[in-house]
């Protein structure tokens, strides 16, 4: 009877670490910090929530969002900044082994930076080349390069190449990731929590 408990714990244990290897089908809910330049220029911080799915062709999808907020104390006021962005990303993962896959992909989305009563809305674009790598069951790590275009009503268009990196600790169907967005204008640190399905 022990041998059959302990039996279909490790088998449990197997499955679950199985179900978590690298693939792009999730849940996500976390928290981000973005930083725009100076210590003058607002850093707002909140939550970012998303999901994704991947097919079994090699092609995945996925949207994400953020809702972030800081207020900027001047002498004799406080300005409220409000940051949301929508993308949705499309993609294909062209080359796999056993402990790395290689893809690119593009983003479509929007974004909007409200000062008070002030509302500045742009679109993005984005293109990339990725590559995940999994150390182990219980860690993996994935680096992005690419190029954006941000177009911004009413205001200079900003564009140029941005590079993303991030480590993920793994258990079971759940993981926790650290990332980090360097791209134009905007740097950009995030903590999320993703169930895997």
């Amino acid at each position: 009877m022990k041998n059959k408990i302990l039996f279909a714990v490790f088998s449990a244990i197997g499955f679950n670490v199985q179900a978590a290897d690298l693939n792009k089908t999730y849940f996500e809910l976390g928290y981000s910090h973005s930083d725009m330049g100076n210590r003058n220029s607002p850093q707002p911080s909140g939550i970012q929530f998303g999901f994704g799915y991947e097919f079994e062709n090699g092609l995945y999808a996925g949207f994400n969002a953020k809702r972030q907020r800081d207020t900027l104390e001047r002498p004799n006021y406080q300005l409220d900044v409000d940051l949301d962005e929508n993308l949705l990303e499309l993609g294909y993962i062209a080359y796999a082994t056993q402990s790395g896959r290689f893809s690119f992909g593009a983003t479509l989305g929007e974004m909007s930076l409200s000062l008070e009563d002030r509302t500045r809305d742009g679109s993005f674009y984005r293109f990339h080349t990725e590559y995940e790598h999994s150390f182990n069951q219980y860690f993996s790590a994935f680096a992005r390069l690419g190029y954006e275009y941000f177009d911004p009503e009413q205001a200079k268009n900003d564009e140029g190449a941005w590079a993303e990196l991030g480590i993920t600790a793994r258990l079971g169907v759940s993981s926790l990731t650290w990332k980090y967005h360097n791209g134009q204008g905007i740097d950009r640190l995030g903590l999320v929590y993703r169930y895997h399905f």
